[in-house]
C-alpha cells in the first residue's frame, strides 16, 4: 500500500518502511505500546487491591460507628426467683411489681420495659406480654398501664 503526498521538493510516500525508520517511528510504536501496557498493568494493580480496601473501609466505619459504653446503673429488686423463666406468672408479677413500685400506680410499658432491663431481667419484652395477655397488667388507655387490683 502506497499512500503517496506532494510536499516540496516532490513526492512523499507516507507509509515507506524507508519514511518511518527516518521520523523515529518505530521508537514511537514501542513508546505507545509500552505506555498502554504499563497502563494496564497499573489499572490492574488497582483493581485487585479493591476488596482489600473496601474490607478497610468496612472496618473504619464499624470502628467510627461503636460509642463508649456506659455501664447501667443496676437498682435492687425486692425479690427475684432464681429462673424467672421457669416461674409461674403470679412470681412474675411479682418481681415485675416491684420494679413498678417507684413508678406509682400508673406507668408506661416503655418505664417498665427500661426497669427490668435495667435490672437483668431476661425477656422483658415477651414478660411483659405475658402479663399483659394474663390480665395482671390493665390498659388505663393513652398508652398507660396499671396493675390489677
Amino acid at each position: 500500500m502506497t499512500l503517496l503526498t506532494e510536499v516540496e521538493g516532490g513526492v512523499f510516500d507516507l507509509f515507506s518502511f524507508q519514511n518511518i525508520s527516518n521520523s523515529n517511528g518505530w521508537a514511537f510504536a514501542a513508546l505507545g505500546i509500552s505506555i498502554d501496557i504499563a497502563g494496564l498493568a497499573i489499572l490492574s494493580l488497582i483493581v485487585s487491591r479493591v476488596p482489600r480496601l473496601v474490607a478497610l473501609l468496612e472496618k473504619i466505619g464499624s470502628l467510627l460507628k461503636k460509642a463508649p459504653v456506659q455501664p447501667r446503673k443496676k437498682q435492687t429488686v425486692k425479690s427475684q426467683p432464681d429462673n424467672l423463666l421457669a416461674a409461674g406468672i403470679n412470681d412474675l408479677a411479682t418481681v415485675y411489681k416491684s420494679l413498678t413500685d417507684p413508678l406509682g400506680d400508673v406507668f408506661q410499658l416503655s418505664e417498665v420495659y427500661r426497669a427490668a432491663e435495667e435490672n437483668g431481667l431476661p425477656h422483658p419484652h415477651l414478660t411483659i406480654k405475658a402479663l399483659r395477655e394474663s390480665g395482671m397488667l390493665v390498659s388505663e388507655g393513652n398508652g398507660l398501664f396499671r396493675w390489677r387490683r
